[in-house]
């Protein structure tokens, strides 16, 4: 396409269910009004929101309208995802073009993956800081999608495309930016109550979430936020094998401050410290005793920084420190053995230059990053690696309605050497209505701790995984050619894409002792990905508009021939959307995915998931909504045994927002 936990207690929980019967902000990176601002303004003033041009800072590492963007960008904006009954960011963007669910193996979980590519090869950001890749390092995870919580976020970027000549390694499949919300000069907030409520046939899933955020001046250049979020979504029991549970629970508490000082129009500084603890319980039987237990795994966040932007008359620079980490810890009952705890630390510095020459946009930077784990299976219990890099990007202005962006980046790992990741990418303005762009981008993933580090031995299950410090990053080369098209109430757009992955990092037998084999990370694989991304627009009525976006992805894992597993060959997402000017609105969504070939062979059914939800704002201040997902109450499990990951069953849920 173009373009502590504190549960909610059962009573607070009724009183949301009883009221609910009866924002303007600015983005991290610029001191612009954000666009979901922008469109409260515009439609105070009577201008459709429509009419508003999207933005995205992720592709160039400055602002810039999606459609001319060197890359392909969606945007989902603060109020969609007010909108949907959201747990994480996952739920946020698993309606975005060329993204598929992708299975864990374990308690329901899923990760998604980005045309075609592992989940490990999509880069996750908090306003352009990259977060611990805890889901390449923690087995069966999926725990990279809780870092912020959505009454902070602003909007979600995703790049789908190798964009490692900006961001080094892990940028692959794609970018997932979350931009955070900043106040303007006045205060302002807001406070979401929110529950669910499972279906008759479902055996568990109740929760509920309450969240704040507030932000404003405090004084001569200086200005603050604070954000906190607790909320608890109940486990669902297996109906067939009630010592199950099909989905795991969740119980989360997240808080977060920062501050900005702006001293005059030319300097700015920012720091800020996020925090949070996050509970997963599931019930699960032990495969050795057959004995039942409750699986509990404790997560433990928290991502500090400080950011300095300077302007020095053409030349915008920007200078950032920041950590994050993540610390998980497993607790079993009923004697049965907790899996090893695991901390990983990220550390990093990087900044960057950029101003006007002539018909060129320059940028040049540099990162250091500081990776470390601490596991039992290293040697001396933790190991470390440091990252260098340096980058550059050139836009070229070759005309009125012609730009090209051509950059590349050289990275340098302490175990495995250097890694040069070129772009080169075309955008022609051929009318007003008509953007036609594309481009080539190769990309690279470093391998983890636990793969590269040749101290690394681990034996917790009933096989052995060692180290190798002789495994090579994973590296791939895509292609992409597309356009987007508007005119009045129509939009077309259309994306073709090509990816080549080598050097795909899985494991090798060694041997094998009794019932236990001994595996070696090294580089086998080679995968080749193909696709295309349509979508169409139509606003066909007053307050009306209906959008559709088809994914077609074709696979193929080039050692074997086969295709590749768990990787629907056709996604398609169709949404009606209606408002009017007395405040109401409602949305009815048909979401389809098709058939997918399992590790066995099997191939797994298609499935279509229907829901509904309306909503009203009564007033400048207070807003609710109502709505039902999965309408027709789908299981996977009674579709196949061989999902590796599950949907909640029908699930009614309403929320109340008051804005100030």
């Amino acid at each position: 396409m173009i373009g502590g936990c504190c549960a909610i207690r059962p009573i607070a929980l009724a009183a949301l269910l009883a009221c609910a019967g009866v924002a303007s902000a600015q983005t991290a990176t610029s001191d612009a009004p954000s666009p979901d601002a922008a469109a409260k303004a515009a439609s105070e003033a009577g201008v459709p929101a429509t009419s508003l041009p999207q933005v995205t800072v992720t592709a160039t590492k400055h602002e810039q309208e999606v459609r001319a963007a060197p890359a392909s960008v969606t945007v989902v904006g603060r109020d969609a995802i007010q909108d949907k009954a959201s747990d994480d960011l996952m739920s946020v963007i698993e309606e975005v073009p060329g993204l598929t669910l992708s299975p864990r193996q374990v308690s329901g979980r899923k990760t998604f993956s980005l045309r075609g590519m592992d989940s490990r090869h999509t880069l996750m950001l908090i306003d352009g800081r990259r977060i611990s890749a805890s889901d390449d390092v923690v087995g069966h995870s999926n725990y990279q999608y809780g870092w912020v919580p959505l009454s902070a976020v602003e909007r979600v970027e995703v790049i789908r495309g190798p964009l490692s000549a900006l961001y080094g390694s892990e940028a692959l499949g794609g970018v997932v930016n979350v931009i955070t919300r900043w106040p303007t000069d006045q205060w302002e907030g807001s406070v979401r109550l929110s529950g669910q409520r499972a279906g008759a046939h479902a055996w568990g899933g109740d929760g509920g979430k309450a969240a704040v955020y507030v932000g404003g001046p405090v004084g001569q250049g200086l200005s603050v936020r604070l954000n906190a979020e607790t909320g608890r979504t109940g486990a669902i029991a297996d109906r067939d094998s009630p010592r199950y549970s099909e989905i795991e629970g969740r119980q989360a508490t997240t808080g977060g401050i920062a501050a900005r000082y702006q001293p005059n129009a030319r300097h700015s500084f920012e720091a800020g410290w996020q925090q949070g603890r996050e509970e997963r319980r599931y019930d699960d039987v032990d495969a050795r005793s057959r004995k039942p237990y409750e699986n509990l795994y404790t997560l433990d966040r928290s991502h500090g920084y400080a950011q300095w932007n300077g302007q020095f008359g053409e030349v915008t620079t920007q200078l950032r420190a920041y950590r994050s980490a993540i610390d998980v810890k497993n607790a079993r009952t009923n004697g049965v053995a907790p899996t090893r705890p695991q901390d990983l630390k990220d550390v990093v510095g990087d900044g960057f230059a950029q101003w006007r020459m002539g018909a060129h946009r320059i940028t040049v930077g540099g990162e250091w990053r500081r990776e470390s784990l601490v596991n039992a299976g290293l040697k001396g219990g933790k190991d470390a690696a440091s990252h260098q890099a340096l980058f550059a990007q050139d836009e070229i202005s070759l005309g009125s309605n012609l730009v090209a962006t051509l950059g590349g980046r050289l990275d340098r790992h302490e175990y495995f050497g250097s890694q040069f990741s070129p772009r080169a990418y075309l955008v022609w303005e051929a009318t007003p209505q008509l953007i036609v762009k594309g481009g080539f981008g190769s990309a690279f993933k470093a391998p983890t701790l636990k793969q590269v580090s040749p101290n690394y031995v681990g034996a917790e299950g009933p096989h052995t995984f060692r180290g190798n410090e002789n495994v090579k990053p994973e590296t791939s080369r895509s292609f992409e050619i597309g356009a987007d098209w508007q005119s009045g109430p129509f939009a077309l757009r259309g994306t073709l894409f090509h990816t080549r992955v080598k050097d795909l990092i899985t494991v090798r037998l060694l041997g094998v002792q009794g019932t236990r084999r001994d595996y070696l990370y090294d580089n086998v694989n080679r995968a080749t990905m193909r696709g295309a991304e349509l979508g169409f627009a139509w606003a066909f009525g007053p307050g009306l508009k209906w959008n559709n976006d088809l994914t077609l992805l074709r696979t193929r894992d080039d050692a074997t021939g086969k295709e590749l597993t768990d990787r629907p060959r056709h996604v398609l997402h169709s949404q009606v959307q209606w408002q009017n000017a007395g405040g109401w609105n409602a949305r009815l969504g048909v979401d389809f995915t098709g058939s997918q070939r399992t590790a066995t062979g099997s191939r797994l059914p298609s499935y279509t998931v229907v829901g509904a939800s309306v909503g009203q704002q009564i007033n400048k201040m207070l807003s609710w909504r109502a709505g039902i997902d999965n309408l027709g109450d789908v299981r996977l499990s009674e579709k196949s045994a061989d999902f590796g990951y599950a949907l909640r069953g029908r699930t009614y849920h309403v929320s109340l927002r008051a804005d100030f």
